[in-house]
C-alpha cells in the first residue's frame, strides 16, 4: 500500500465517521479532516508538488522582502 492509498483510507474513513455523527459541529470537523487527508494523497502523488519544492519563479524575486516589489 502507498502512502497516497493509506491517506486515500484514512480520507474514506473520516467520511464515514462524518455520515454517522448526529453532531453537525462533529460532522463538519470531520469533513474537513477527510479533506486534508485527500489532500495529502494528492499532494504524495506530486499532484500539487510539496511545499519543500523550489518555485518556478525567477530567483531574483526569491531575494525580495515582504513589501518591496522587484524592478527591471
Amino acid at each position: 500500500m502507498t502512502e497516497s492509498d493509506l491517506f486515500r483510507q484514512y480520507a474514506k474513513e473520516a467520511m464515514r465517521s462524518s455520515s454517522k455523527s448526529t453532531d453537525e459541529n462533529e460532522k463538519r470537523d470531520l469533513i474537513g479532516l477527510a479533506c486534508i487527508w485527500a489532500q495529502a494523497a494528492l499532494t504524495s502523488e506530486g499532484v500539487f508538488g510539496s511545499s519543500f519544492a523550489s518555485s518556478p519563479r525567477d530567483d531574483s524575486e526569491a531575494t525580495l522582502l515582504p513589501g518591496q516589489i522587484g524592478i527591471r
